[in-house]
Formats: structure tokens, C-alpha cells, sequence
């Protein structure tokens, strides 16, 4: 069977536009590749991007209300959000450490989104005893004017404790002998030295305007080992205790103490000598007088004849 005409016509012409054909149809799938390629290129580009941002942004906690000045933070008034790392304040409160915080006082207003910082809130109270280390006691004694340092003894400062013993019998002297040495002081009256060493650091408090320096105290807390409280409660009983003031930085330690045997050697040392060239000379009668007599002098002769008599008009001696 013979092909038509139009037919042959077309094949040939098919034939002839084949090349071109192809060269369309490969040109589209190269396209759709292209197109293909590009959009997985860029998904990858977008996850990394998405990826390195998040791996550059920190989670805060914000509180999700207007919290006011007082107000007690409690977990419903907080959200999370994530913040890139440049705008995270280094105080700012994280999801991690929010149980820290939580059920404290604010001390400041904060804002409803406001990041929620570390300082906005009051520190938190101790008691004295959370400040005591473990394996010590505290112990508190009475002091009087000395033993306080006439009131300038302050929480911080490192004091000696002097021991003294009245005598008991008479040939049994007076003793004071170093108890405690480099003793820190706790607390004077009711101020701990925390308090002292928060007031020290306040810009609007000097030497002069010292809040602790009138206030007066009769009593001085010290945290010492427990044998060491035994003896200090012991010698509250048996004598006197009496507290010296020591430099911070001086760690010196006395090896002997002072009774009154050595004192009285002190004394006598400085004791000043009598001369006997500057001594008055006693006589049976009395100290004696020395006359002059002729020019000269005679310590203890009799007073010449005539001397003791009242002279005559004008002052003249008798010949």
C-alpha cells in the first residue's frame, strides 16, 4: 500500500526537524533539572541558615504581664522566648535557672515581654546561722567599755581574747595569759559582718557618716572551733575576759602571758634611784644648817658667838 503524498511530506519533514526536536526536549529537561537543582539548593541554604540561627539565639524568661514593685514572681507570670545571642543580656534569667528565682520578691516594675534579669530582684535573706561554716560554733559573750574597744570594735575585725585571773591566795598573783588568738568577730550586737561588709561597699557611706558608729553594743559574736567555745564558756565562769583589736594582715601569735610577780618586776625596773649626793643628811635634832662663817663654810658647826644676837643700830657687827 502506497503512502499518500502529504503523508511522505510530512515524514520527511518530521525527519528534518528531528534534530531540533531533541535538542528542545533536552533543553527542557535540562531546565527542569536546573530548576530542580536550584530549589533543593536553596531549601538546604534556608535549613542551614534556619539552623545557624537558632543555634545563635538563647531562650529568657519574659514576663508575660505587667509585674509590679513587691510582686512575688511566681511560674504562671513568666513565658519563654528566644532572643538572638547579641540582644541576651548577661544577666538575663533563662528557663534553666528561673527555679532559683522563683518565689522571690521583685524589686523593681517590669514591663509585660521585659526580659527578666537577676538584679531586678531582692537578695534573697539569710539567716545568722546559714553563715556559720560547718564544724564551727558560734558563740555569743558579754563585753563591757574595755573589752569592746570603747565601742569601735566592728563585725569583720580579727581580735585576740586576754584571759585574767584574780589571785587567790597571797602568795598566789595575778595572771593574764592570750586564751584565743586572730579571732574573727561575727557580729557586734545585731549587726553581722555580711551587713558591715554591704554597708562598706555603699558609695553614700564614709568613715564619717557611719550608720554602725553610734550604736552601741553589750555583746560580740565569734564563730570558733567547739573546743575552743568550751573554753572560752570556762573562762567566762572562772575570770575575766578582755578583748584586744588586732591588724587585719598581722597573724602573730603570743607564746606567755603576765602575772603580777613580772609586773611588779616592771615596775621596779623603772623604779627612779635616789642620790645620795642630793640627800639631806639628819641629824639627831633635826636636819642640820650650814653657816658661813669668816668666808668659808662649815656644814654642822656651832653658830659663832654673836651671830644669834640682834645687831646693833645700823646693821654694824661688834668688834
Amino acid at each position: 500500500m502506497k503512502s499518500s503524498p502529504g503523508l511522505l511530506k510530512f515524514k520527511q519533514s518530521v525527519k528534518r526537524l528531528s534534530p531540533l526536536i531533541g535538542a528542545l526536549m533536552l533543553g527542557l529537561l535540562a531546565a527542569g533539572l536546573g530548576w530542580y537543582y536550584l530549589r533543593a539548593s536553596e531549601r538546604e541554604i534556608a535549613a542551614s541558615l534556619e539552623k545557624d540561627a537558632d543555634s545563635q539565639r538563647r531562650d529568657v524568661v519574659v514576663a508575660n504581664r505587667a509585674l509590679g514593685d513587691g510582686t512575688t514572681v511566681l511560674p504562671t507570670m513568666v513565658a519563654k522566648r528566644s532572643v538572638p545571642n547579641e540582644y541576651v543580656h548577661n544577666d538575663a534569667i533563662t528557663p534553666e535557672t528561673f527555679s532559683q528565682f522563683a518565689g522571690r520578691q521583685l524589686s523593681v516594675p517590669v514591663a509585660a515581654g521585659k526580659p527578666l534579669l537577676a538584679s531586678f530582684f531582692s537578695a534573697p535573706r539569710k539567716v545568722f546561722a546559714q553563715e556559720i561554716e560547718q564544724g564551727v560554733r558560734a558563740i555569743t559573750i558579754p563585753v563591757d567599755e574595755i573589752s569592746s574597744i570603747s565601742g569601735m570594735l566592728r563585725a569583720g575585725d580579727r581580735i585576740d581574747f586576754m584571759y585574767m585571773v584574780e589571785k587567790s591566795a597571797a602568795n598566789d598573783p595575778s595572771v593574764v595569759v592570750p586564751l584565743l588568738q586572730d579571732v574573727e568577730v561575727r557580729a557586734t550586737g545585731q549587726i553581722t559582718s555580711e551587713q558591715f561588709a554591704a554597708m562598706r561597699k555603699r558609695s553614700d557611706v564614709s568613715a564619717d557618716t557611719d550608720p554602725y558608729a553610734q550604736q552601741r553594743y553589750s555583746t560580740v559574736t565569734v564563730a570558733i572551733q567547739p573546743q575552743d567555745a568550751q573554753k572560752l564558756i570556762l573562762a567566762q565562769r572562772l575570770g575575766k575576759i578582755i578583748a584586744t583589736l588586732r591588724n587585719p594582715e598581722d597573724r602573730a601569735t603570743m607564746t606567755s602571758g603576765v602575772d603580777a610577780v613580772d609586773l611588779d618586776a616592771i615596775v621596779a625596773g623603772f623604779r627612779p634611784q635616789r642620790s645620795h649626793a642630793m640627800a639631806v643628811s639628819s641629824g639627831p635634832s633635826g636636819p642640820s644648817v650650814e653657816y658661813i662663817v669668816g668666808g668659808s663654810g662649815n656644814r654642822g658647826a656651832p653658830p659663832a658667838p654673836g651671830l644669834g644676837a640682834a645687831l646693833p643700830t645700823g646693821g654694824a657687827l661688834p668688834r
